[in-house]
């Protein structure tokens, strides 16, 4: 795991030492002789780890802690110290300090200790990374699919997962887009990485810069400390952008070099960062319609769209319906602590003869709202929205006045059985027809 690591000594030649030992371990390592060119340092960029030495001229290595753990938060210190300065390393630990080392160094142990402290700060990005993302809670996120169409975009997933090409997924709202970019990273040699999801659309055009790129305290108002960004939150792992549309032309050529150059520039900062990440995007939007107009750089279309991967609307995969209305239930009676088990054969009509405008999103909702009114162990058309069934049964309607009045006949003496259940006396009573009727109609 490599840092970026500032050493701060104003002894020369261990000042050297520690940064040629501390490269050749792989870390990128910057050098400063006092405690005050180390802050300018840090003020130009970000460091992971100081390690500084306790007795300096000037700012010495305490005053610099603290200056350190108010202006960098996020960057960790290690004080080195004499033996005989042992009481002053572990006023510097109670101050903040997150490891003393004694000189004379042991090069081995040092390595040992910045590893040890690698994985602490690793740790706790983590778990920052987790508040962040709190939205990204893992509910039943697998693909359940059954129908051609899904199983060819599966297929492509299994391909593809296995590389580290850039992907677009395309598709209208509620397809599920997240969810391939979440089954493209599981497959993945990145899976042991971060997932981090970002909706370019909820995210306002004057902090979009920030929260992908980061910046350094001072760039703007406001930044009153260093920030990491989301791209470079992801390393090791995978970036989600959804909504791609959404970015600014003055910001796409800069995604644009960050994806070809593999290195990200905080606002404000003088030198860029590496950035190792597997990138998805993904938009609602006909991005060659936008490119056409000027909307959207061309460029950064070719460099997003390496793979394409086109997800159909729900009411083109109606096969698939009946299966998510089962793995939604599931869900949703674990939520709900509902013995909900099945919806019934004219729930699953309906939701077939449904157009789905917000495809699988909006028949998870339909199913959900259903459950909260359901008060037995099957979904029935009564606990489904009014506006809902009214607008199926439209939907299903044939052209013949003649049939759509028999279909409806049927709906009608259907749904009243249903709703006086099965009691065929009460149904008659409520539809205002004698029972033999009911009967002859139920056998039609």
């Amino acid at each position: 795991m490599h840092l970026s690591i500032l050493v701060v000594d104003d002894e020369a030649i261990l000042r050297e030492d520690l940064k040629a030992f501390l490269q050749g371990k792989g870390h990128r390592v910057r050098a400063a002789a006092d405690g005050r060119k180390a802050l300018v340092l840090l003020e130009e960029e970000e460091a992971a780890l100081v390690i500084t030495d306790l007795r300096m001229p000037g700012l010495d290595g305490l005053e610099l802690l603290e200056r350190v753990r108010t202006d960098h938060p996020d960057t960790q210190v290690m004080v080195l110290t004499a033996y005989a300065s042992v009481e002053t390393a572990i006023e510097a630990l109670r101050q903040g300090a997150a490891d003393y080392l004694l000189k004379p160094l042991e090069y081995e142990e040092l390595q040992l200790r910045v590893e040890r402290l690698a994985t602490l700060r690793e740790v706790e990005r983590e778990n920052q990374l987790l508040k962040r993302q709190l939205h990204l809670r893992e509910p039943d996120r697998h693909i359940v699919a059954r129908s051609t169409v899904m199983q060819e975009v599966l297929a492509t997933i299994d391909t593809v997962a296995t590389t580290d090409g850039t992907v677009l997924i395309l598709g209208p709202s509620g397809t599920g887009k997240e969810l391939v970019a979440r089954a493209i990273h599981q497959g993945s040699p990145r899976r042991d990485g971060r997932f981090v999801a970002v909706n370019l659309a909820a995210v306002p055009e004057t902090l979009l810069e920030s929260e992908l790129f980061g910046h350094r305290k001072g760039s703007f108002t406001g930044a009153i400390q260093n920030k990491e960004g989301l791209m470079t939150a992801a390393r090791g792992g995978t970036l989600f952008l959804d909504e791609i549309s959404e970015v600014p032309l003055h910001l796409q050529v800069k995604l644009l070099r960050a994806i070809e150059e593999r290195e990200v520039m905080p606002v404000g900062a003088v030198e860029p960062q590496p950035l190792d990440i597997r990138l998805i995007a993904a938009t609602n939007r006909n991005l060659e319609e936008m490119v056409a107009q000027g909307q959207f750089r061309q460029d950064l279309y070719y460099r997003l769209n390496v793979v394409e991967i086109c997800l159909p609307p729900l009411c083109e995969r109606e096969e698939d319906i009946p299966l998510l209305v089962e793995h939604f239930i599931a869900k949703h009676s674990r939520d709900m602590k509902k013995p909900v088990r099945a919806a019934s054969q004219d729930v699953l009509r309906l939701f077939r003869r449904h157009r789905w405008p917000g495809n699988v999103r909006e028949l998870e909702n339909a199913v959900e709202r259903a459950m909260i009114f359901c008060d037995g162990d099957t979904l029935l058309p009564r606990h489904l929205s009014g506006q809902l069934v009214t607008r199926s049964e439209e939907e299903g309607l044939p052209d013949s006045l003649r049939d759509a009045v028999r279909l409806f006949e049927r709906r009608h003496v259907l749904r009243q059985v249903e709703l006086a259940g099965g009691d065929k006396a009460l149904a008659a009573q409520r539809l205002e027809v004698s029972l033999s009727s009911l009967y002859r109609k139920l056998e039609e």
